[in-house]
């Protein structure tokens, strides 16, 4: 199956090697712990058409249970909204554009400003007043997309997709691990033959109990190190963002590279 995205997750492991320890007899063999760091890639697959058609089944299934239970889809929240004059409104709509045109505006005055030895001191004060625009304009959409976002985030349709992201977390994610000296293989993450398996084994890697084992202290540690990035990715997937390593890292670092400082 091909791959859309790949990283590297690094974890710390205690290992056995052999040891020659000194005596007043003599040198005695023995062994003793080392910690190393050693890297797994763990990869988001790209799913079949097939799985496609499995991935809209379920987000249909999500969609109409949400719906039974009493959340609104984004048409009826953006027309309650619209209705009560908020920004889905014909006003707020006109607004937001309005916004983008000045930042978009501000950004070309800038860009053809921006580096130039040469200017007067009116175009100095149409650089500087175009700064100022560009940065409260774009505060400002961000702040309404922001509450948007977080508004609609409570419908049935955002509920569904949520779901699906974590279906697709779950179905097609897999890691690398060396099985000998020489020789790597591809494993799946979540062990289990459907998704209400793979989640309930997902649910059990989230409780806090330690454990000695170390295939499953492999699984807990690649899980917590990865899930996070592999829902993004996902995510990005979806929404059409990026197919590839070089698009899904492009977006990765437009969309999250402020939640990362």
């Amino acid at each position: 199956m091909k791959q859309i995205y790949a990283f590297d997750v690094k974890r710390e492991v205690v290992r056995e090697v052999p040891h020659v320890k000194k005596t007043k007899n003599g040198p005695v063999e023995t062994t003793k712990k080392v910690k190393k760091t050693i890297k797994n890639k763990v990869i988001f697959q790209k799913p079949s058409i097939y799985d496609l058609e499995d991935a809209d089944f379920f987000y249909g299934q999500k969609y109409n249970e949400f719906i039974n239970a009493g959340f609104l889809t984004k048409a009826m929240l953006a027309k309650k909204m619209g209705d009560l004059g908020g920004m889905t409104s014909e006003n707020g709509q006109e607004y937001l554009s309005e916004l983008v045109s000045k930042s978009v505006e501000a950004a070309r005055v800038v860009e053809f400003f921006e580096g130039s030895d040469s200017l007067d001191e009116e175009q100095k004060n149409q650089l500087e007043d175009a700064k100022k625009t560009y940065t409260t304009t774009t505060k400002e959409i961000q702040e309404i997309e922001l509450g948007l976002r977080s508004q609609f985030s409570q419908t049935a349709d955002a509920k569904a997709e949520q779901k699906l992201i974590e279906w697709l977390v779950l179905n097609f994610t897999s890691y690398e691990d060396q099985v000998d000296d020489t020789n790597k293989e591809i494993f799946p993450l979540f062990e289990g033959e459907n998704y209400d398996e793979r989640r309930a084994f997902m649910m059990k890697l989230q409780e806090d109990e330690d454990t000695d084992d170390p295939s499953q202290l492999k699984i807990k540690t690649l899980y917590q190190s990865s899930f996070e990035t592999l829902i993004r990715v996902a995510s990005i997937w979806y929404n059409k963002l990026g197919d590839d390593q070089e698009t899904v890292e492009k977006a990765l670092v437009e969309l999250f590279q402020d939640e990362e400082q």
